[in-house]
């Protein structure tokens, strides 16, 4: 048998079977007996909810698909022990935090909120707001959705970098530690390019947010200066060697002559 010891059990073999009943409604062969073979073809417990949850994000456009994963990453986030735990969002709240319409990330939820698939709630039959609160329908998703395990492996990373960089700006401001320099500068430059962050993300995990961020932009705008300096100083090195190579390769070149002519005196003599 397919059900394990795990308490969510009951939910995914009821969308397996779901699944698997759907998959032989699609082959149209009403003579035929539902077999173990359908069951198979749709993943088995093990992997169709998470196949299902594919589709859903691959009928999305690439807009879609990136509201899709900051909307799952805002509904979800890792526990104490490392395992994927729902955080209740309402709409409002989600939309601060992408930075998105209301009719975008409508789209995306009503995707996975269709009978069919009842990924999130509310149901599709209930008419969403900003007062709406988006949720997981059950936490088996977290561990089945291949993708949305990524995503919540990236959310905890991105969460423990922010973390780092409000502790860090906190010690700068009281005078405790220097500005930021590479690495760690650089992967917080990347983290904020391609997280994005918001005041809204940020102040569920810490408030400061405005400190931390300036914090870094300041790191970033000395080491970049430093590196101008750099690259100046070379440049004024570099001219210095060229210019006395041209005094060196020039006297040598007027040695030379004198000698050639003092040569030449010699022989006529």
């Amino acid at each position: 048998m397919d059900i394990g010891d795990q308490t969510d059990q009951l939910p995914v073999l009821q969308h397996a079977l779901m699944r698997t009943w759907a998959h032989w409604q699609e082959l149209d062969e009403p003579d035929r007996l539902i077999t173990f073979t359908d069951y198979d073809s749709v993943g088995t417990m093990s992997d169709a909810m998470s196949r299902h949850a594919n589709e859903a994000f691959e009928e999305l456009s690439p807009r879609g698909k990136e509201i899709c994963e900051k909307t799952f990453k805002t509904i979800t986030e890792k526990g104490a022990d490392n395992k994927g735990i729902r955080h209740p969002s309402s709409v409002r709240t989600i939309k601060s935090i992408l930075q998105c319409t209301s009719d975008e990330l409508f789209e995306v939820i009503e995707k996975f909120r269709i009978a069919s698939r009842s990924f999130v709630t509310p149901r599709e039959n209930v008419t969403l707001t900003d007062d709406s609160v988006i949720d997981l329908s059950h936490e088996s998703l977290m561990r089945l959705w291949d993708r949305l395990k990524g995503w919540v492996d990236d959310e905890a990373a991105s969460v423990q970098m922010y973390l780092r960089l409000s502790e860090a700006s906190a010690m700068y401001q009281r005078g405790r530690t220097t500005l930021w320099r590479p690495p760690d500068l650089q992967l917080a430059i990347n983290w904020r390019d391609q997280q994005k962050p918001t005041l809204t993300w940020a102040e569920r995990y810490n408030p400061a947010f405005e400190r931390a961020i300036v914090y870094l932009r300041t790191s970033e705008k000395e080491y970049l200066a430093e590196e101008e300096n750099k690259i100046m100083l070379q440049k004024r090195q570099m001219k210095r060697v060229k210019i006395v190579a041209m005094i060196v390769g020039g006297a040598a070149i007027i040695f030379h002559r004198i000698y050639v002519i003092c040569l030449h005196s010699e022989n006529s003599s």
